[in-house]
């Protein structure tokens, strides 16, 4: 018989936390990925659900700095509900194996997946999530405080 070692947690984060290269030019904090996130997540035996970046495939990598306001149109706002349709699907269907997404994790001053100023992608994602009745905490990280956001975290997942 085989062995299943699945932990059965999943952890959906932001695009740029594992891939810095979809950042704005300028504004890449790390030369590939968050580190110390990946860590963080890997230790707590949480499979990790890379959302696309909304920016990146709206705008594409040469895109110039935008905020909030200036992407809130109509048009951008259904490609992020689809990123957001498609996630909550991802999540739906873990769920049927009994595989719980214990958390998504933003990065706040996005204008796309800010958790705490609410990002247009993250606005539609919870209310996907509202709409289908399932609930999962959101968590924003900040690149200058990381320490602190990991001590955040761990609260945050072993609830």
């Amino acid at each position: 018989m085989l062995k299943d070692k699945r932990s059965r947690k999943i952890a959906i984060v932001a695009h740029c936390i594992l891939n810095q290269n979809s950042r704005l030019f300028g504004l890449a904090e790390r030369s590939s990925a968050i580190a110390e996130i990946v860590e963080f997540l890997i230790l707590n035996d949480m499979g990790i659900i890379q959302m696309p970046c909304p920016e990146l495939t709206y705008a594409g990598i040469l895109r110039k700095s935008q905020t909030k306001n200036q992407y809130g149109d109509a048009k951008f706002r259904k490609h992020c509900k689809k990123i957001a349709e498609e996630t909550v699907e991802q999540i739906q269907e873990y769920s049927k194996g009994k595989i719980k997404a214990r958390i998504i994790i933003g990065v706040d001053g996005s204008p796309s997946c800010g958790i705490t100023d609410s990002g247009i992608l993250i606005e539609e994602l919870r209310s996907m999530l509202k709409k289908k009745g399932l609930t999962v905490p959101f968590y924003g990280i900040r690149y200058e405080r990381l320490s602190e956001d990991l001590a955040k975290l761990r609260k945050l997942i072993r609830n």
